[in-house]
């Protein structure tokens, strides 16, 4: 199972994919099926920024 950083603050979605293995293995599979391909990289792309709009996030 691929672990996340807790260097520079922990959110609580990094605290659940550590130590949730279903939450874990969920979201890797997604990110998994996504790096293959299975979303084109240009949608890929506009759903980060509509995330980041949305959600004031930092990416």
């Amino acid at each position: 199972m691929a672990r996340i950083s807790y260097k520079e603050g922990a959110s609580s979605f990094r605290k659940l994919l550590n130590h949730s293995p279903d939450v874990s293995t969920a979201y890797w599979g997604l990110r998994d099926a996504l790096n293959k391909g299975a979303v084109p990289a240009k949608l890929r792309m506009l759903s980060f920024l509509a995330v980041d709009i949305t959600n004031h996030c930092r990416y």
